[in-house]
């Protein structure tokens, strides 16, 4: 806990008793939080083969083969990051590439989003995926009517089930390291969405070994009512706390998942896909929100956020004191900004996902919605604080790259501002990923400030993270320890 906050002219910064000299222009910040992340994504997408950066899908299915080579027949083979978007001709793959240089192993390829899976016969055939509507999700057809290779949401788990386990020993090496990223960046507290109940043995195992060395707190996988196997919210082990849990009302807007009110600008006969009903959503909610858990869920389009608002109205009625939170909350109709802040709604948003996708969303959503699409300004304006994270591994962990999208709104692919009029200040960007996050956790713990009787949870930056230049990391301190320094 920090005891007292006093100025100082020292050149020198004492860790620990080793003396580290400051950069001219350091700062000192409360440690960042990632309200928005999947801790073990860091190492569990270090572990496939990587396609972030591929520039075809026939780059993609060569780096497979590649992989696979020394692999037996039969051998699963995963992949993790590919973006049509980014390819010259921005369609989705199918199959037929995956087959021609992998026909003897099952392949499954997340895409970037991990809403939609790239799959080949092999796989198909292993999982014995058939043509049809799936609750939550689609298998996409070909000509013929047969899986072409897509697999969209809740479709991935035809194909995912049958992957082989993951040991309590992998998923604690894959969290480890996400740690160590974190710690890197300069974060000491992750807001660990989606988490299925086996991961938090290697959790508890982590921490036992003094591993844990940043804050996380887990939001329960519960769309299956997977919550259920804990009680309550609370501590799990050090620095592992149960906060909530964590349901789906779409997809993505990559994968034309979303749910949105009109159809979309480049598909017109879709609006996305819907993956609970408000009356579901509320009643699925009711149990944990009695029992005190948070209640987060991810919607990404404007018929999924208004939806999700209908079953938070429903939720207000009967526990007026649970805590509810929208992950994502990425198109929100300007009719639902105040509903947003009558519910007390908290808003968590990754600023990234808008610099990364806003030429695909202005593709899928034309201007005017794109007009109060990643509305950062419009839920500010309405008094709303933004629970600031990245959705790590899917973009950068970065908090300093998610303050800069937050004030500047560079379009990745053009480096122009994109509807620069729903950006927020430098000021209010550093809040959302330090002071703003700790009011989406049971209990409002003291964090994200440099103040007397708050968590000694400190980062020492080279440089101002708003101003232009590079501005990093120097070191990193939870609850008044030295986690990570610079060396």
């Amino acid at each position: 806990m920090i005891e007292s906050v006093q100025p100082s002219s020292r050149t020198q910064l004492l860790l620990d008793g080793v003396e580290y000299p400051l950069p001219l222009g350091a700062v000192v910040l409360p440690g960042f939080t990632d309200a928005h992340a999947h801790l073990i994504g860091l190492g569990e997408m270090a572990s496939k083969v990587n396609l972030v950066d591929a520039t075809s899908p026939e780059e993609c299915a060569r780096r497979v083969a590649d992989h696979a080579k020394n692999l037996p027949a039969g051998t699963w083979v995963q992949g993790f990051g590919w973006n049509q978007e980014k390819w010259g001709v921005p369609q989705l793959p199918t199959r037929a590439l995956l087959d021609a240089l992998l026909p003897h192993h099952p392949v499954l390829l997340l895409r970037v989003d991990t809403h939609a899976a790239w799959v080949n016969s092999a796989a198909i055939r292993a999982a014995e995926i058939t043509p049809g509507w799936i609750d939550g999700g689609e298998v996409l057809l070909d000509e013929f009517g047969q899986p072409n290779g897509i697999l969209v949401d809740t479709a991935m788990e035809l194909a995912l089930r049958h992957v082989p386990p993951i040991t309590t020993q992998q998923r604690a090496a894959w969290i480890e390291h996400g740690i160590q990223e974190c710690l890197r960046y300069g974060i000491t507290c992750v807001h660990d969405m989606n988490v299925e109940p086996e991961r938090l043995q290697a959790m508890a195992s982590i921490a036992e070994r003094g591993g844990m060395k940043i804050r996380c707190e887990v939001f329960l996988k519960a769309q299956g009512e997977e919550w259920r196997a804990v009680l309550q919210p609370g501590p799990l082990a050090n620095n592992v706390n149960i906060a909530g849990v964590k349901y789906f009302a779409d997809g993505a807007l990559g994968s034309r998942g979303a749910l949105l009110l009109e159809p979309y600008s480049d598909a017109p006969d879709t609006r996305g896909i819907q993956l609970l009903s408000a009356d579901q959503l509320a009643g699925l909610a009711a149990e944990p929100a009695r029992r005190g858990f948070a209640i987060a869920t991810h919607a990404i389009g404007d018929g999924a956020n208004r939806l999700v608002l209908d079953a938070y109205a429903q939720l207000r009625r009967s526990h007026p004191d649970a805590l509810l939170r929208v992950e994502h909350a990425q198109i929100v109709h300007p009719d639902d900004v105040p509903r947003f802040a009558a519910l007390g709604a908290l808003p968590s948003m990754q600023p990234t996902h808008c610099t990364s996708d806003a030429a695909m969303a202005q593709q899928r959503l034309g201007s005017q919605r794109c007009g109060y699409a990643y509305g950062w300004r419009n839920l500010r304006r309405a008094g709303l604080p933004i629970l600031a994270g990245s959705d790590f591994p899917i973009e950068s962990p970065d908090p300093i790259a998610g303050i800069r999208a937050f004030a500047e709104r560079i379009d990745s692919s053009t480096n122009k501002p994109w509807h620069i009029q729903q950006a927020i200040s430098p000021q209010e960007a550093i809040a959302a990923f330090t002071e703003w996050p700790r009011l989406g956790i049971p209990g409002k713990p003291r964090r994200g400030r440099l103040a007397e009787g708050y968590a000694a949870d400190v980062v020492v930056l080279s440089g101002d993270p708003c101003a232009a230049g590079t501005s990093q990391a120097i070191a990193t301190i939870v609850a008044g320890n030295v986690a990570w320094a610079w060396t």
